[in-house]
């Protein structure tokens, strides 16, 4: 009778402690229910990270995009406005200006729309030896591609054929299309005296040139631009 009481209660006990595994077991786990709402929940995380980081791609490409079209612009005109402030230098300048004689200011506009723009521009200047140097600028469109040309011939001007094979390009017609090329010439001219010679008035100016260029980047046609400069002529010019 009292032998048995030590089995009967290791019979209770295990019995108790496998019902309490069971019910631990149970309670610690999840229902279809809860692991759908958590996938859900997962997946809307997911999508919601991707369109992040899909925004952040395409807002750093065009970031890029735009960098290559800026630098292709400013490259253009750079170019033309160190030519523009050189216009006009004459290695032998001061025998015209002591004897009054009328000094080019070296810049020629090509023809001029109803708004006093030009889309070429001619620059004459002598380098430090005394040669003469002669540039034309302009807007050529070729296969619907626009793009800044430039002719250096000694004979060039802006009613030279756009065929011509002496243009050289200096904006690349692979990575822009110009869609405008524009110069505009202010001049600001004040009298000094009379030349009592032949009763002409002389005067002694500033120019100043404006121009203006637009280009969309040809592998993504939303990136555009207009960059616009100032230019003034360093050598004063006098005009009788």
């Amino acid at each position: 009778m009292y032998a048995r009481r030590p089995q009967i209660r290791r019979l209770r006990d295990m019995y108790l402690d496998s019902g309490n595994r069971s019910g631990r077991s149970s309670g610690t786990g999840f229902t279809l229910v809860e692991l759908m709402i958590a996938m859900f929940i997962m997946m809307v995380v997911a999508v919601a990270l991707v369109e992040i980081s899909a925004n952040v791609f395409r807002s750093n490409t065009e970031s890029i995009h735009m960098v290559q079209l800026s630098q292709e612009m400013r490259s253009a005109i750079q170019l033309i406005s160190r030519d523009i402030r050189r216009a006009g230098y004459n290695d032998d300048s001061l025998a015209g200006y002591l004897s009054t004689q009328a000094i080019s200011s070296g810049v020629t506009m090509g023809a001029l729309d109803e708004n006093d723009t030009a889309n070429c521009l001619q620059v004459r200047y002598d380098d430090l030896d005394g040669n003469a140097k002669n540039v034309v600028y302009r807007l050529r469109t070729i296969n619907e591609i626009g793009r800044v040309s430039a002719h250096f011939d000694a004979d060039a001007d802006c009613d030279l054929s756009l065929t011509d094979t002496g243009w050289v390009d200096i904006s690349d017609p692979i990575l822009t299309d110009v869609s405008a090329l524009e110069f505009v010439r202010d001049n600001q001219l004040t009298d000094i005296a009379e030349n009592l010679s032949n009763g002409n008035t002389i005067q002694v100016g500033l120019e100043q040139v404006r121009i203006s260029i637009s280009a969309t980047l040809r592998s993504n046609d939303n990136v555009n631009r207009t960059i616009v400069n100032e230019v003034q002529i360093r050598n004063q010019y006098l005009t009788v």
